[in-house]
């Protein structure tokens, strides 16, 4: 059953990476946006497949795991191709059942059941509002389409207080500060599948829901934008901050997307061609680039049984192979050059200065500290007095170079594809 789901997930993901015409009917259909995202879930679920397989060795409940993949795949693809209000909601809240399967199913610790609580509540309740105003727009409107909602463009001033009461729900799947915290509980006990589909797909539902709505709602966002791009900014700045006091590596990563997204918002929020291509490229270069150093903690973990960065440091003698992909991906994180992450964060400073150029400080105490928090995870890992504990453990295997370059490869080639006018 491996081979054959691997198969088709990948022949899948081939035969939609050459079909990109947009498609479109009563209840189904594709543009450049769905296109991206259902190609970053195939790709990522692919990958979820190969690095757990030790499921497979151990016979782990290995047929419910496949399952649970196949059924989130399902679902996350009607989520991102759906055209009608409704189902787009229905699918948005399924998907989440497959990822809380995999923590509470598959996780290391017994808090997990705590994880999947607080990602179940966080998410939900925040959804509540986005039914209500799906409701109320069907009601308005005269029914679900998609299509129905451009003649949003002429509707008066409070639609935009109607706007963020929608966006709400996307707000918190982002997740932006102050609704992140179920994001570093679900993190830390899922297993490194759990962890790369969370960082590689689910967070980019927030910034899909966020494209798809502003684009309805179109100028009435300026009205909100001062509070979109302040709350992204300070609060990615707040949480970069948090990342230079953790000692545990998935809380680390994790924090480090929230910083990401917060900029994200951000660049959505100043409401330009610049900012919304930009926030799209972000959000695949951010979901490979997390996933893989999500893979690279667990990698970690499976060898030492910790995730302690006090116990696994001097790495770089021990896995030296695995340093080098360290290394690579820790300067993605940071949006070094020859990687996507660098013209996504790019575009998005732009957007977000062509907004307010009073904004220039906060934007560079941002990227300084995403440099901070991106050195500190790699030179606490790979540099030091490494504990003799771990003096034993093995270098990285080819079934986890293979993961690690099919994360990285898109990474760098996508960067020659680059097209702000996309949209």
């Amino acid at each position: 059953m491996f081979y054959i789901l691997y198969l088709m997930i990948l022949s899948n993901s081939w035969l939609f990476m050459y079909n990109s015409n947009i498609i479109s009917n009563s209840f189904l259909g594709s543009d450049v946006l769905s296109w991206f995202m259902i190609l970053l879930t195939i790709w990522i679920i692919m990958l979820m497949l190969l690095s757990s397989h030790d499921y497979k060795m151990k016979n782990f409940y290995y047929q419910k795991f496949c399952f649970v993949l196949t059924l989130m795949l399902t679902l996350l693809f009607f989520t991102f191709s759906t055209t009608d209000l409704f189902s787009f909601y229905i699918f948005f809240e399924g998907s989440l059942i497959p990822i809380y399967l995999l923590i509470v199913g598959w996780g290391y610790q017994p808090e997990r059941l705590q994880a999947g609580i607080y990602l179940l509540l966080y998410t939900i309740f925040a959804s509540l509002p986005l039914l209500i105003s799906i409701f109320f727009t069907s009601k308005l409107l005269g029914g679900f389409s998609f299509t129905l909602l451009n003649q949003m463009f002429e509707a008066p001033f409070w639609i935009s207080f109607w706007f963020f009461f929608s966006i709400f729900a996307f707000l918190v799947k982002l997740p932006a500060f102050y609704v992140h915290l179920w994001l570093p509980k679900a993190h830390v006990e899922a297993p490194v599948s759990g962890s790369m589909m969370l960082a590689g797909v689910l967070l980019k539902l927030g910034c899909y829901g966020m494209m798809r709505f502003m684009g309805f709602f179109q100028g009435k966002v300026i009205f909100i934008s001062s509070f979109l791009v302040s709350l992204g900014l300070l609060g990615g700045l707040a949480v970069s901050l948090i990342c230079l006091r953790q000692v545990d590596l998935k809380a680390l990563i994790a924090y480090s997307s929230v910083s990401h997204m917060g900029l994200a918002l951000g660049g959505l929020g100043s409401w330009g061609l610049w900012g919304f291509s930009s926030c799209l490229y972000t959000c695949v270069a951010h979901g490979l680039c997390s996933s893989g150093l999500f893979f690279l903690s667990g990698v970690i973990y499976e060898r030492s049984s910790s995730r302690s960065i006090m116990i696994n440091k001097g790495l770089l003698e021990i896995m030296p192979s695995l340093a080098f992909w360290w290394f690579l991906f820790c300067i993605g994180n940071m949006a070094a050059p020859v990687v996507l992450n660098l013209v996504g964060e790019l575009g998005l400073l732009g957007s977000i200065l062509s907004f307010n150029f009073y904004t220039l400080t906060l934007l560079m105490v941002f990227s300084f500290l995403g440099a901070c928090y991106s050195l500190y995870l790699f030179s606490s890992t790979q540099h030091g007095m490494h504990f003799a504990g771990v003096r034993s453990l093995s270098d990285g295997m080819a079934r986890e170079y293979l993961i690690l370059f099919l994360h990285f490869f898109p990474l760098f080639f996508l960067i020659l594809e680059v097209d702000f006018m996309t949209f």
